[in-house]
């Protein structure tokens, strides 16, 4: 069905086997107002976005005790976040149910993960930490890039080919110069989240096709202002990374 709707790849969340403890979600939960729903996912007869409810896995983080917590899972019949992902079994069942899409894992933040993915089979990986939500102190992905970098790094002049497998990279790109210093560290590929949603927001495709063209000026401007011509010529000579006891600013 995937492919036949034209897509090329699924993209797995690991780093979700558990709801964070999103302390914004817990003051306001996010309900869809009358009218609206996920527009990917056809809404059951019955289910929290007909009823105007938190989803369970929102409702999970009330669970004052066990018993209150299995209702909510009952309840939920399996739409809750999983955590019996496991690298025998997960990629296997996948290019068994999808044998000609790719597979990309999104939410690696350490080199010894990467490797796993690469002896695993993953297609790509995304190094994330879902927008900081998900696990309090823990790094920002520009932290974690070099050493994910490091442990896949292969040498090659062709752009998008840095890694043994395409490392994506994604959180906190607002700027041209963002996605400088991510390629830069090591990255192949760089996603672009909020800016693009504000432009939606803004103006529709009109609005998102803005954003692009501002980010792609910044970048070229960028370039020209560190002396480079070309993508693969961003290499992390071209900027300096400040290390406080070894690993960045923010220590876990």
């Amino acid at each position: 069905m995937t492919s036949a709707a034209g897509y090329e790849a699924l993209v797995l969340t690991v780093d979700t086997p558990v709801l964070g403890n999103r302390l914004n979600e817990r003051k306001v939960p996010l309900v869809f107002p009358s009218g609206l729903h996920l527009a990917n996912i056809e809404p059951a007869s019955q289910s929290p976005q007909t009823d105007r409810k938190p989803t369970f896995n929102r409702r999970l983080m009330d669970a004052r005790t066990l018993h209150d917590a299995e209702t909510i899972l009952s309840e939920a019949g399996g739409s809750t976040h999983s955590n019996s992902l496991t690298w025998d079994t997960t990629i296997p069942f996948m290019r068994k149910v999808a044998p000609h899409m790719k597979i990309i894992l999104k939410g690696i933040m350490t080199p010894e993960d990467a490797v796993l993915a690469v002896n695993h089979g993953a297609d790509a990986i995304v190094v994330s930490n879902h927008g900081g939500r998900q696990l309090d102190e823990a790094s920002s992905t520009i932290e974690a890039l070099p050493n994910i970098h490091a442990a896949l790094a292969i040498k090659s002049p062709e752009p998008g080919r840095r890694n043994k497998i395409p490392v994506i990279f994604d959180g906190g790109v607002r700027t041209g110069a963002d996605v400088f210093k991510a390629l830069a560290l090591g990255a192949d590929f760089v996603l672009v989240g909020r800016p693009v949603l504000w432009g939606l927001g803004y103006k529709g495709e009109q609005g998102v096709e803005t954003v692009i063209n501002i980010l792609e000026r910044e970048l070229s401007r960028t370039m020209a202002l560190a002396g480079v011509t070309k993508i693969d010529e961003i290499i992390k000579e071209y900027i300096g990374v400040k290390n406080v006891g070894g690993f960045g600013v923010s220590k876990l």
